[in-house]
C-alpha cells in the first residue's frame, strides 16, 4: 500500500536513537524529507549521514528542547512541513525534569509546529506516549503522569485542529533497542528481562521499527480518516478495553 508520504515533509524531536531514529528512517524511507533534533550533536550528526545516504533529504540539529530559544529558531528554520512527531522524553523519576520535558517542551513544540501543519494539506501530528499512561505506575509516577496527562491534551488538541490537523498518539509497550531501559534490564538481570517477555503474549518485547511503522501510517494521507486515537504498539500486553 502506497501510504501517500513520498514528497511530505515531517519533522522529528529526539531522533538520533531509539523509536525516534526508527520514526526518522522510516519516514525518509517512505519518501519524507526528514528534518529531526537531539541533545548529543555527534549521534545527531552520524544519524543524519548515515539515513540521507541514497534516498531523501535527512537534516538534524543539536539542541535539548527544554532550551525555548533554541527550540523556537529551530522550528522557525525549518521552513513548511505536513507532519509533526513530538518524540522526546525525559525518562526521568523526577517531577522537575518530566514536567519541563514531557510536558512543558512538548507542548510548546507541538503548538509551534501546529501553525506551520495547518496550512499544509495532509497536516498530521503524531505525539509518542506510553502504555504506561493506561495503568499505575508505583516504580515511576511521572513518567506514567505526565503521558496520561499528554495523551488527554491532543485528544483536546484533535478537535481544536481538526479538520485542518488530524492529531493521534501511538503508544510503545515494552520496547528492545540498544542503549535503551530494556537493553539494561537484559544485561543487568536476565530474570527480570526473560519474565517481562514471558508476561507479553506475543512472547517477544518490540522492536523501535514495530512503533515507527504505526507512526508512519497513522501520520501519512493513508490513515486520513484516523483522528484522536491512541494507537498501543504493546503486542497484546494491555489487557483493559479502551472507552
Amino acid at each position: 500500500m502506497d501510504l501517500g508520504l513520498r514528497g511530505l515533509r515531517a519533522v522529528v524531536t529526539g531522533g538520533s536513537q531509539g523509536i525516534g531514529r526508527a520514526i526518522v528512517a522510516t519516514l525518509a524511507a517512505e519518501g519524507c524529507d526528514v528534518e529531526f533534533c537531539a541533545r548529543d550533536p555527534g549521534r545527531v550528526g552520524a544519524t543524519a549521514a548515515d539515513l540521507s545516504a541514497g534516498g531523501p533529504r535527512v537534516r538534524g540539529t543539536s539542541l535539548d528542547v527544554t532550551d525555548s530559544a533554541a527550540l523556537r529558531a529551530w522550528l522557525a528554520g525549518v521552513g513548511e512541513f505536513d507532519i509533526f512527531v513530538p518524540n522526546v522524553s525525559a525518562l526521568a523519576d523526577d517531577w522537575a525534569t518530566t514536567l519541563a520535558t514531557d510536558v512543558r517542551a512538548t507542548i510548546e513544540a507541538t503548538e509551534l509546529a501546529a501553525l506551520t501543519v495547518r496550512r499544509s494539506a495532509h497536516g498530521a501530528i503524531t505525539f509518542i506516549g506510553s502504555k504506561t499512561a493506561s495503568y499505575a505506575a508505583p516504580h515511576s509516577p511521572p513518567y506514567g503522569a505526565m503521558k496520561a496527562a499528554m495523551a488527554h491534551y491532543m485528544k483536546s488538541l484533535s478537535l481544536q485542529l481538526l479538520p485542518a490537523v488530524r492529531v493521534n498518539v501511538v503508544s510503545p509497550g515494552d520496547i528492545l533497542f540498544p542503549g535503551g531501559y530494556w537493553d539494561g534490564v537484559r544485561q543487568r538481570d536476565p530474570t527480570a528481562f526473560a519474565a517481562t517477555e514471558a508476561r507479553n503474549p506475543t512472547g517477544r518485547l518490540g522492536t523501535a521499527e514495530d512503533v515507527a511503522r504505526v507512526v508512519a501510517f497513522v501520520s501519512s494521507p493513508a490513515a486520513a480518516f484516523v483522528a484522536g486515537s491512541n494507537w498501543y504498539v504493546d503486542g497484546g500486553s494491555v489487557s483493559h478495553v479502551q472507552i
